[in-house]
């Protein structure tokens, strides 16, 4: 049996727009599989190439000359790259499923096109398996889709193909295309997570790279995350049921109905992360030369089919808070100037780009904007990667605020007088001297106890009663 896909109707008009023209045209397939089934939320077209740096920057000021005709004069690294930057804006639960393209070739009887499509495949899947905590592939299937029209016979073609693997006789197997003349509604969920964690800062030989310091923060969170129980509307879910299947439990119990037009309320997922009464048996001391204190709440909003289990449910949600940190995380160290972690000040703040939503279709995706810049910010990435056309009015930039600085500012005349902060050597010589005086005097007690009745003894008899 075929694998079947299911996509919106605006879809088809987004490749007859480029096919009715005969323009060649390479994008991203955008979309979520789950047990239920798979579904294609948007076809996003890669941005021209801008001579031969890598970004997120599209010309359209390029000569026809310069733009791409066909198949072999497309950078499977920059592909790869949108790819790897469209995955920043995608919720949890959402992937980058394949690529499309529009051209007069034939490109699964041309064995040069389709070496072509096979070696752009694998260049995406590699990008995105380089950092595991963005979730960049799919876990649920090796297989890609790749969707072709014809600029000549407008005759649309879906065909999968394994990546991944090191077998380079991958077959390519049938895929069936359907699409929906309605838009498909999604079940939404939003979670907030706290984030206030105490970091120390590890001094080595070579320096502290903020990279590597926020890599090991960032797997610290996977791993409270992942260990996390998540609670749905306030409720533990088994985990089999299906979404929809909750929506008409809780619709008979309050003895409502929702029209057939109408969209289902947002279901409020909690994370509770157990506490663990375990200690190490041995206990690492390590030099530390400060801490990073990383405080604020993450906005997650996600987006899952209906009849998706409430396991894939929660899946997602725990995807998206470890994406977006991951993707904030990067933003950040790209758009700092000096790697070092350690500054010249006893306290330094910093804050990362903060989520917005901006709308495709009838769901949202996210774009991070960093202090100071404007919703304007956003419809510039949105247009680049996303090939969409919003105004500044539908992006939603209010699902975080802007940090509280108030706090740093009073931490930060506090730490204007040097001498009333003890550096971490000087601490650390207080806390053993500290130390060794109690064990001195519990020593010193325990002998006076020990020897106690001799010591009256002897002092009778020098001291004799009158």
């Amino acid at each position: 049996m075929p694998r079947t896909v299911y996509s919106p109707e605006h879809c088809l008009q987004y490749l007859e727009q480029y096919a009715s023209k005969e323009i060649f045209a390479i994008g991203l397939i955008l979309g979520q599989m789950t047990d239920a089934r798979e579904n294609v939320i948007h076809l996003a077209r890669t941005p021209e190439e801008k001579g031969s740096e890598i970004g997120i920057e599209s010309n359209y000021g390029l000569d026809k000359s310069e733009i791409a005709k066909n198949l072999s004069s497309v950078s499977e690294a920059w592909i790869a790259d949108h790819a790897r930057h469209v995955t920043r804006m995608l919720p949890g639960g959402m992937f980058v499923q394949g690529i499309f393209v529009t051209s007069d070739e034939d490109v699964f009887e041309d064995p040069n096109c389709f070496s072509k499509l096979r070696s752009t495949l694998n260049h995406i899947y590699k990008g995105l398996s380089i950092n595991e905590y963005m979730f960049g592939n799919c876990p649920y299937s090796n297989e890609r889709l790749i969707l072709h029209m014809s600029t000549s016979t407008k005759v649309l073609t879906c065909k999968s193909l394994e990546v991944g693997g090191l077998n380079k006789n991958t077959t390519l197997k049938p895929v069936e295309w359907k699409f929906s003349p309605k838009a498909l509604s999604w079940q939404r969920l939003d979670c907030y997570y706290e984030f206030d964690e105490i970091y120390p800062v590890i001094v080595k030989n070579s320096g502290v790279s903020v990279k590597n310091q926020f890599q090991q923060i960032l797997e610290s969170a996977h791993k409270i995350i992942e260990s996390s129980v998540m609670f749905i509307d306030g409720e533990l879910k088994d985990g089999s049921e299906s979404l929809d299947q909750l929506i008409k439990k809780k619709k008979t119990k309050t003895n409502t109905k929702l029209t057939q037009n109408e969209a289902p309320k947002s279901m409020h997922v909690s994370l509770f992360v157990p506490y663990e009464n375990t200690l190490p048996e041995t206990v690492e001391y390590l030099e530390c030369e400060g801490s990073i204190h990383f405080s604020g709440v993450v906005s997650s909003s996600v987006f899952i089919y209906p009849k998706a289990t409430v396991k894939e449910a929660i899946a997602a949600v725990k995807q998206d808070i470890v994406r977006s940190l991951a993707s904030r995380f990067t933003m950040h160290c790209d758009a700092l100037i000096d790697d070092n972690l350690l500054p010249e000040e006893k306290i330094c703040f910093n804050e990362p780009p903060r989520r917005v939503l901006v709308p495709v279709g009838s769901l949202y995706l996210c774009d991070y904007l960093f202090p100071g810049e404007a919703p304007a910010e956003a419809l510039l990435s949105v247009r680049e990667l996303l090939d969409l056309k919003i105004t500044e009015t539908d992006v939603i930039c209010d699902v975080e605020t802007p940090a509280d600085t108030s706090e740093f500012d009073a931490l930060d005349r506090d730490a204007s007088s040097e001498e009333l902060l003890a550096t971490p050597q000087e601490a650390s010589q207080f806390m053993y001297i500290t130390g060794l005086c109690f064990a001195m005097l519990v020593l010193l007690v325990s002998i006076i106890i020990h020897y106690y009745d001799g010591i009256i003894q002897v002092l009778s008899k020098i001291f004799p009663k009158s």
